[in-house]
C-alpha cells in the first residue's frame, strides 16, 4: 500500500463547527442534484459567471505560457535524451490504455480521446461546477470502465503521488456527504480524456480533472511532464473512519513552514511581502472573489507573474536546501526517474528561483506562498470557506498548483518546437 502522510489527529475535527446546517444558503435546495444541474443553476449567479466568462475568453487565447514579463524563455527545459533509469513507464502506461479499450464500447473510446492539439486539454478546471464536459466522466460509467480509467493514471504516476491524488477524490466524496451534495461532489465526479495516439515513441498524455484534483500527464519517448497540477481539499482530512486525520497536503504546507521559519529576520522581511492573507495593504484585485491569492490556477496558462520575495542566492547552503525541498513535493507525482531528471533540471536554475510568503508563520495562521523559477511554478493558498462556512482562510481548506512556465505546460516543449 502506498504511502501517505502521517495522521494528525490533533486537528481533524478542527472544521466540523463549519459543516453548514441543511437550510444554510450554501447548501439549501442542492443535495438533489447532479454534476450537470448544478453546473446550469450555479452558472446562472451573476459573480460565478462573469468570472467563468473571463476563463472562457482566457482558454480561447492561443498557448504561450506562464511567464515574468510576457516573453517566454526559450532552452530552459532539459528535452535531449536521459538515461534508461529515469525513463517513463510507458509501457506500463500502454498495457493501462489497453485494458481500457477492452473495458469502453466504441463510442465511449471516441468520447474519451482526442487529437494531441485538441483545445479542450486546456479546459481543465477544479470548481466543483462542470464547466467543460471532456472524455469520460468516473460516475457514469461502469465499475470495470472506472477502473480501467484510473488504471491509467496509476500506471502513470508514482505510488506515493496516486496515493495522495486517491485520497483526494475521497475527500472530495466526504465533503459531498457532510454537505448532503453527492450528486455534485463524489469519488466518481472527475473526466478523463486522452489527448494523441498511445505510443512507446510519439507524444500522448491524459489528463484527470474535477473537484480540487486536476493532473495533466504527457510522455514523448524517454521524456515526461506532469503539469498543470491542481490539487486541494476542503476540508483537508476526514475526522472519522480509517484515513481520520491524514492530511495529503499536510506536507506541502510543513515544508513552507520549514522554510520560512529558517529565515533571518532581515531575510524573513525580503520573503514576506503582507503580514496576513487579506492585508488592507494589499492592491485592488489581489484577492480574486474566487481564486483568492492563487494567481496560476486553472485558464491561466499565458499569465504574467512578475518574480516577488527572496532569491535562492540570498540564502544559505541549509536554506536552499529547505527551498528545493519544497519544490520537490510539488514533484511527488512523478515516478523516481522522471522526477530525478525534473529535480535536476530544477536544481540547474536554484540561482533564479524566488520564495514569497504572505500570512502568518506559525502554526495556527493561514498562509500563501509561491516558489517561482524559470522551469517551475509552485502555489499554497489557504482558502475561506466555499461549502464549509468560515468566513475568513483557515488551515482545513487547502489549494496547491504546479505550473511548468515558459511554454512546457502539458509538456508542449517536449512535442512541439518553440515558435
Amino acid at each position: 500500500m502506498p504511502k501517505l502522510p502521517e495522521a494528525d489527529l490533533r486537528h481533524a475535527a478542527r472544521f466540523r463547527c463549519y459543516v453548514p446546517a441543511p437550510d444554510d444558503p450554501r447548501v439549501a435546495g442542492l443535495h438533489e442534484h447532479t454534476a450537470r444541474t448544478f453546473a446550469e443553476a450555479r452558472l446562472s449567479i451573476p459573480v460565478l459567471a462573469e468570472v467563468v466568462r473571463q476563463w472562457r475568453e482566457s482558454a480561447g487565447e492561443p498557448y504561450v505560457g506562464i511567464t515574468t514579463d510576457g516573453r517566454v524563455r526559450h532552452g530552459v527545459y532539459e528535452l535531449g535524451t536521459v538515461p534508461d533509469a529515469e525513463r517513463p513507464p510507458t509501457e506500463a502506461m500502454l498495457r493501462a490504455v489497453e485494458e481500457i479499450r477492452r473495458r469502453t464500447t466504441r463510442e465511449q473510446w471516441q468520447r474519451l480521446t482526442y487529437p494531441l492539439e485538441a483545445p479542450q486539454w486546456r479546459t481543465w478546471s477544479n470548481p466543483e461546477v462542470l464547466l467543460y464536459d471532456n472524455g469520460l466522466r468516473l460516475e457514469e460509467v461502469s465499475d470495470p470502465t472506472a477502473d480501467a480509467l484510473l488504471g491509467l493514471v496509476r500506471a502513470t504516476l508514482s505510488e506515493d503521488g496516486y496515493a495522495v491524488v486517491r485520497h483526494l477524490m475521497r475527500l472530495n466524496g466526504f465533503l459531498g456527504e457532510v454537505t448532503g451534495m453527492t450528486g455534485v461532489m463524489n469519488p466518481g465526479s472527475y473526466q478523463i480524456a486522452v489527448f494523441g495516439e498511445p505510443s512507446p515513441d510519439q507524444p500522448w498524455g491524459w489528463h484527470l480533472y474535477g473537484h480540487h484534483v486536476c493532473v495533466n500527464a504527457l510522455v514523448a519517448g524517454d521524456r515526461m511532464a506532469i503539469g498543470p497540477v491542481f490539487l486541494g481539499a476542503e476540508p483537508d482530512s476526514t475526522d472519522i473512519g480509517p484515513e481520520a486525520g491524514v492530511r495529503p497536503l499536510g506536507v506541502r504546507e510543513q515544508v513552507g513552514l520549514s522554510f520560512i521559519n529558517s529565515l533571518t529576520p532581515r531575510q524573513l522581511s525580503v520573503a514576506r511581502t503582507y503580514r496576513v492573507v487579506r492585508d488592507p495593504r494589499m492592491p485592488e484585485g489581489r484577492v480574486h472573489p474566487v481564486e483568492e491569492r492563487f494567481l496560476a490556477g486553472a485558464f491561466q496558462d499565458n499569465r504574467v507573474i512578475p518574480l516577488e520575495g527572496i532569491c535562492a542566492t540570498e540564502l544559505d547552503g541549509e536554506q536552499r536546501q529547505l527551498l528545493l525541498a519544497v519544490i520537490e513535493q510539488y514533484s511527488v507525482l512523478l515516478p523516481e526517474g522522471p522526477r530525478a531528471a525534473r529535480m535536476r533540471e530544477v536544481r540547474e536554475h536554484l540561482p533564479e528561483t524566488y520564495l514569497t510568503w504572505i500570512g502568518g508563520i506559525d502554526d495556527e495562521q493561514p498562509f500563501y506562498y509561491r516558489v517561482q523559477s524559470p522551469v517551475a511554478l509552485v502555489e499554497f493558498d489557504h482558502h475561506a470557506g466555499m461549502y464549509l462556512t468560515n468566513p475568513v482562510p483557515a488551515r482545513f481548506h487547502i489549494h496547491t498548483i504546479l505550473r511548468l512556465p515558459n511554454g512546457n505546460d502539458y509538456g508542449r516543449l517536449l512535442w512541439k518546437s518553440p515558435s
